[in-house]
């Protein structure tokens, strides 16, 4: 009891406990905010309810009246009149189907537009037996039994449907069998006729999708249209006939066995049916209650927490003063600064005065360490840095020049590096800034990159800077068998602020300077030759030279192109991007030719140490053992008797015919010009790139044509032709007769030979 008495005197007990009333008093008032909106939120969710079976209403209202005016202007078209005239009065080879067609193209615009929710629109002739669509036209046994398919709606259905009185009929919705994409559909058929009229109109509603675009997702919800005598026309989700209830007259909303049924009568006499059940609305005040209550508990629990983490920070700096004042130790740690100044103020007070107690004490001993670390002192002084000079340099006025040193080692040492890189280049930095400095002492000279040495000069002090850096050049040129500089001077610059731009200008000139064996200074740029590339009749011999494992042939062409660029005086940066590219052509032919992957690993360290080469004969040393290596795994390869390139070509015309190739496309993928793919695809098979993918496709629409019941258009799509016009006349010119001939003679065939 003692303890919790004196706790309960303290600083952090009092003001932790300020903070639980606060805190105890919101939980209260939310607690009460809560009880009200839960009371409101049931009846929020029905009112919802209700206003989307009252929004579905209008839009299936408003969806039905457009069907009906789409169905009067094809029925009314004059081409469809002058069609049934036609067919009503001319012989079969005398009525003129391009009407028909007319209609057709009318139709599928209509049907096409998503507005309608059409899955097709039929016109029927019942005198001729003769049906429309947006696909053809066709018997309408045929239409009514194989392309729309439904057990309640069969041919002999619609021949001897008579429909009611209206003109407009609504049918009940019903499971189709599509066979032109041999899918299964839930349509609606709105059938258009006039009394004693030779044909009607056959609406087939995706019901499905409209009622899903106007209703929405149905969740656990259900949604129902009734006709005018109450028949269950659609129904999504659970909802049947025997189920709905009766509503009384002005009664929009009944509770029945758990499920709220809402309902609304359209402008169209149909009526609209929601059904909700009360498990929904429960649900969804459930997921409210559940997620407040869990936003409550987090609120809790970081008030808590906050409360918990303020209190220790105002009670931790008055526990740190007592600290301090009680123990009154040497060895107190400082206090960190907090964010109270009235606390900070005290603290600082009292460590000041332990402070002023250490200050004499090591007043006695720096005496000592200062005479025995005198020396080494001094020997840190001696190493001149040029940062406070550098300072001053880039805060003084007066233009400047800048001077950049590129080294780059050598592949293959005459005789190895007496020290390391890293160390040879700090020699070097060391040896030019005594040269620099002794000559123009206003100059500074300092390591920026880990290969890059800056010198920069004062405009009106480096009159004979080229001289200055003739000299170097020929002392560096004394080591040119372990190393190589490119010594760049930039314009100049009238602003230190303007450093960026000048270290840029001289890197840039590093990268044009000639690929030479020996030290050298670029002053200015230069034009540098504008192709680096194989040309295509050495791209073609290389790749001819690989394919052959003719590792000579392969070595003339590259040296050859090393050589000319090296006599056009290319740039160092142009050397190796041609080198990164001849090396990435030959690594992937390797690829393609399904080389081992081990064996590609160390090629692949062959092709890095393009990145070490800095003069010709490291280049060529380095394609020479890239390319022996390479030569010898084609060969290898070549024993097993395998032709990679044409084996993958096969591969990929029948495996993708079907698709929109073209030798761009192979072209890029086996990384090969087009001009050489397809001269040698003509060398090698006899035959040329669109032959092939031509006889492959033909092959393929005869096997359909005689094994499926695929229609022409959909065999046509599945080889590759998106217009059945041009896969017709493609395939009259290679089989010498049409598709439909085709397959006809191959029935006749095949029942000849069964006999």
């Amino acid at each position: 009891m003692n303890w919790i008495r004196h706790k309960s005197r303290s600083v952090f007990f009092k003001i932790f406990l300020s903070f639980l009333a606060i805190i105890l008093l919101f939980g209260l008032f939310y607690m009460v905010i809560f009880q009200l909106f839960k009371n409101s939120f049931q009846k929020e969710i029905i009112d919802t309810s209700q206003r989307a079976i009252h929004d579905t209403t209008e839009r299936f209202t408003n969806q039905f009246s457009r069907l009906q005016v789409l169905m009067f202007d094809i029925y009314n078209q004059s081409n469809l009149i002058g069609f049934n005239n036609q067919l009503r009065h001319q012989a079969g080879y005398d009525v003129n189907y391009l009407k028909a067609r007319e209609v057709m193209i009318q139709m599928r615009s209509d049907i096409y537009n998503p507005l309608f929710f059409l899955e097709d629109t039929l016109i029927y002739f019942r005198e001729h037996n003769f049906v429309l669509s947006k696909s053809g036209s066709s018997d309408a046994s045929y239409m009514f039994n194989r392309s729309y398919t439904s057990p309640m709606y069969p041919y002999s259905f619609w021949s001897s449907f008579e429909g009611e009185q209206e003109s407009f009929t609504l049918l009940p919705a019903a499971t189709y069998r599509i066979s032109n994409d041999l899918s299964e559909k839930k349509l609606m058929p709105y059938v258009y006729r006039q009394p004693d009229s030779p044909y009607e109109i056959i609406a087939l509603i995706d019901i499905g999708k409209a009622a899903q675009s106007f209703f929405g997702e149905s969740d656990d919800r259900a949604f129902g249209i009734l006709n005018a005598k109450g028949k269950l026309l659609y129904a999504l989700g659970s909802l049947n006939q025997d189920e709905l209830p009766s509503f009384e007259a002005g009664q929009q909303a009944v509770l029945k066995d758990g499920t709220y049924y809402l309902m609304e009568t359209g402008a169209d006499g149909l009526t609209y049916v929601s059904a909700v059940p009360y498990s929904h609305v429960s649900s969804q005040l459930n997921r409210l209650t559940g997620g407040l209550l869990l936003i409550f508990c987090l609120s809790l629990g970081v008030a808590l927490a906050a409360s918990y983490f303020f209190s220790r920070r105002l009670h931790k700096p008055v526990k740190q003063i007592l600290t301090t004042v009680l123990n009154r130790a040497n060895n107190t740690p400082v206090p960190e600064t907090g964010s109270i100044t009235e606390y900070d103020l005290i603290q600082n007070r009292i460590q000041e005065l332990f402070r002023e107690k250490e200050e004499i004490r090591d007043r006695m001993n720096k005496h000592k360490s200062v005479l025995t670390s005198y020396s080494y002192i001094s020997q840190l002084k001696s190493i001149n840095m040029d940062i406070s000079e550098w300072e001053d340099f880039l805060s003084d006025d007066g233009s400047f020049i800048v001077v950049l040193y590129h080294i780059r080692f050598r592949m293959n040492p005459v005789y190895e590096l007496p020290l390391h890189t890293d160390q040879a280049v700090r020699h070097m930095l060391e040896h030019i800034h005594l040269i620099t400095a002794e000559r123009y002492p206003g100059s500074h000279t300092f390591q920026i990159e880990k290969n890059e040495i800056v010198s920069i000069f004062k405009r009106e002090e480096a009159t004979h800077l080229e001289e200055l850096l003739q000299e170097i050049r020929d002392v560096l040129n004394e080591e040119k068998e372990l190393f190589l500089v490119t010594i760049a001077i930039s314009s100049q610059v009238s602003d230190s602020s303007e450093f960026n731009q000048a270290y840029h200008q001289v890197k840039g000139l590093t990268a044009q300077a000639q690929l030479l064996e020996e030290s050298q200074i670029v002053t200015k740029q230069r034009v540098l030759p504008t192709t680096v590339n194989l040309s295509p009749s050495q791209e073609k011999g290389l790749l001819d030279a690989l394919q052959a494992g003719s590792e000579d042939r392969c070595l003339q062409i590259i040296d050859q192109a090393l050589e000319a660029m090296q006599r056009k005086e290319a740039g160092i940066a142009q050397f190796r991007f041609f080198a990164d590219s001849v090396s990435a052509k030959i690594m992937g032919y390797l690829e393609m030719a399904q080389i081992d992957k081990n064996a590609l690993h160390s090629l692949k360290q062959w092709s890095s140490r393009i990145a070490e080469c800095h003069c010709l004969s490291d280049y060529q040393g380095v394609f020479r053992q890239l390319i022996e290596a390479s030569c010898t795994l084609i060969r290898k390869k070549k024993a097993t008797g395998e032709e990679p390139l044409i084996a993958m070509f096969m591969k990929i015309i029948h495996n993708q015919y079907a698709e929109d190739l073209s030798l761009d496309y192979l072209s890029a993928k086996l990384n090969l010009s087009s001009a050489y793919l397809s001269v040698y695809i003509k060398e090698k098979t006899g035959l040329n790139f669109s032959d092939h993918l031509l006889g492959i496709r033909m092959n393929k629409a005869k096997e359909l044509l005689a094994c499926t019941d695929l229609t022409v258009n959909e065999i046509s799509q599945r080889v590759g032709y998106l217009n059945i016009t041009s896969f017709n006349r493609t395939f009259k010119k290679s089989a010498g007769m049409t598709p439909g001939a085709y397959r006809r003679q191959h029935v006749v065939q095949t029942h000849a030979s069964s006999l």
